[in-house]
């Protein structure tokens, strides 16, 4: 079977997939030690099958459900300045890093027989804090540090890049600016605070127009993440005609209520309930005509697998 573009598969009028936590699944489901939330680590340390694991149960979702999904690799913190604080700090080691994390990928997704419709996304994360904007680099300094990993990532055939949790709206213009410049179809993920904020203040819908103003070409769309589907219902009623902007077209949410920095604080895994977060992600779906579905922190492959059961028995809005 052919698959189509990623851009196409988007906006085809079929719900699409993405992946849940992986992160939160490697440390509380598997015991991991991730220093800076790292999980690019475990490609190279005898707990890669956990890795593997993880992102295998990933595709039996969409291998039994028969939706297209969206996949992130593993190197949202496979950037200059972490990669160095936790030793990759030789010459190549950008390049190999995110060569081995696309691999990973590639090569799950082709074992498992769905290059016809598993998309993988090249993830790019913040300079720093992916929740507190202080420090964050302007939108020339972050086009000019984002740029490497942006280039590798193409480089390896990534089908889209993806740049989740950016607090910042400076930052989030300059990673968009480097990953216009690579060619690839890309998305955005800011973080949203109670207010829908970013962080830093800007509105959503500033921080979209002013990427869209500057940068050509533009994302294909933006989602939102690391953040419950309840708060981001709340956050639509408070805007204009009780919606979201145009241009969000997707969601990775987290499995609980707690908004990221209580979540941080928990010392534990709150993976909420299952069926409820499916219902109110195709709740998402049907009042804002959301079209790429997955999870964040604390969700795994059944709260994936409960949403595309809804999804496969909900008829297309």
């Amino acid at each position: 079977m052919t698959r189509i573009p990623y851009a196409q598969a988007s906006v085809s009028g079929r719900p699409m997939l993405a992946d849940g936590g992986i992160e939160t699944r490697l440390i509380y489901e598997f015991g991991a030690d991730l220093p800076e939330f790292a999980s690019f680590l475990p490609l190279f340390r005898d707990d890669r099958g956990a890795l593997e694991r993880i992102y295998r149960s990933y595709l039996r979702v969409t291998a039994d459900s028969g939706l297209p999904m969206q996949i992130g690799t593993p190197t949202w913190r496979a950037h200059p300045d972490c990669l160095a604080r936790l030793g990759y700090d030789a010459p190549d080691d950008l390049a190999r890093v995110n060569r081995e994390a696309v691999r990973l990928l590639d090569d799950l997704r082709a074992q498992a027989g769905l290059q016809d419709r598993v998309y993988i996304a090249g993830v790019i994360g913040p300079r720093r804090d992916g929740y507190d904007p202080a420090g964050a680099p302007g939108a020339a300094e972050a086009r000019a540090y984002h740029a490497r990993q942006a280039e590798v990532l193409a480089a390896c055939g990534v089908d889209l890049l993806y740049a989740p949790t950016f607090a910042c709206a400076s930052e989030l213009l300059g990673v968009a600016q480097a990953m216009a410049s690579t060619g690839l179809p890309y998305v955005l993920a800011p973080v949203l605070g109670e207010d829908g904020r970013l962080p830093d203040g800007t509105t959503l819908t500033d921080a979209i127009a002013a990427v869209d103003a500057a940068v050509a070409p533009q994302p294909l769309h933006v989602m939102v993440g690391c953040v419950h589907p309840s708060r981001v219902q709340a956050i639509a009623a408070r805007g204009p005609a009780g919606a979201l902007p145009d241009r969000v077209a997707g969601i990775k949410a987290n499995a609980s209520t707690l908004p990221p920095d209580q979540l941080d604080k928990l010392g534990r895994l709150d993976e909420g309930d299952c069926e409820s977060f499916a219902r109110q992600m195709t709740a998402l779906r049907r009042d804002h005509g959301l079209r790429v579905l997955g999870g964040c922190c604390g969700t795994n492959d059944r709260h994936i697998a409960a949403l595309a059961a809804l999804l496969t028995a909900t008829p297309a809005s």
